[in-house]
């Protein structure tokens, strides 16, 4: 099975196969066993034990926990990347959109402000529904056209929270 691991602004491509773990077509000595009934696994890499978190936070997000540090990253298997390739096309056709509320809840925190720039992937608010908070990121680099909901809101599943519009290229804006 091949994954595309994104982490911060590097993605990783991770064949596993059996026992055998390639990362970027190179053979990595891992062992890994997750600790039952528990967000908990256990990696030997090499000869250095590492404990991580793994909580999953969104359509291929997961929350890892290692070493005192929170870091977001991003899974995809090869059908669900090539799911968002082609939403991503669609999206550069027609420029950014709204953001809508995926199903009813509390909006916690709104990150943004009017005019803001954001690039793909930034949090733009975080929404509690059923008891867990969900972070509501860019998908594209946009600006910030409005927002349309405060801190402590109850929304609609469907509600739009947040306008995107097109942001200028970045070289666009340096060369002015």
């Amino acid at each position: 099975m091949r994954y595309w691991v994104r982490v911060r602004e590097r993605t990783f491509e991770v064949e596993i196969e059996g026992d055998a773990v390639r990362v970027d077509g190179r053979p990595l000595d891992v062992e890994a066993c997750g600790i039952e009934a528990t967000d908990v696994y256990s990696f030997l890499i090499g000869h250095t034990s590492h404990r991580v978190v793994a909580r999953p936070s969104g359509r291929g997000a997961w929350d890892l926990h290692l070493r005192g540090r929170r870091e977001r990253v991003e899974v995809l298997d090869d059908r669900a990347r090539s799911i968002r390739k082609m939403r991503r096309r669609g999206e550069e056709a027609s420029g950014p959109r709204a953001l809508r509320a995926p199903m009813p809840g509390l909006v916690v925190e709104v990150g943004v402000r009017e005019g803001d720039v954001v690039e793909a992937g930034a949090g733009l608010l975080v929404m509690e529904a059923m008891k867990m908070e969900n972070e509501l990121s860019a998908r594209t680099r946009a600006r910030v056209g409005a927002v349309l909901v405060t801190d402590g809101q109850p929304v609609d599943k469907g509600q739009i929270l947040v306008e995107l519009l097109p942001a200028e290229a970045p070289e666009a804006q340096e060369a002015k």
